[in-house]
């Protein structure tokens, strides 16, 4: 996802139109260092002028165990106007964050 080691990143959907969002499914893989990554995920009911956290999850990576994680969410979101997925690359020093997939459902 980025190249800028240790930056946290954002991912910011604007829709044109409010949405209804009933899944998220993201897919997170470090195959090379151990760190505990950080998603954040919140949304915008009115036109981004608030946002309210919907989500919040960690992953421990080591590349002698765990070096892929699969989340599938469900929602029952019915005006969503901006979409926010924040990445924390690493909670305990520096790292690169990872995001290999990004799906949201209607």
């Amino acid at each position: 996802m980025s190249a800028r080691p240790d930056a946290v990143e954002h991912i910011v959907l604007k829709f044109d139109q409010p949405q209804v969002i009933s899944r998220l499914v993201y897919e997170v893989e470090e195959t090379n260092r151990e760190r505990t990554q950080e998603v954040r995920v919140e949304i915008s009911e009115d036109r981004g002028r608030s946002y309210r956290q919907i989500l919040v999850q960690e992953y421990n990576f080591s590349p002698s165990g765990a070096t892929y994680q699969r989340e599938e969410q469900r929602f029952n979101l019915l005006r969503v106007s901006h979409f926010c997925l924040t990445i924390v690359p690493n909670k305990n020093g520096s790292g690169t964050a990872t995001l290999t997939s990004l799906r949201l459902f209607a």
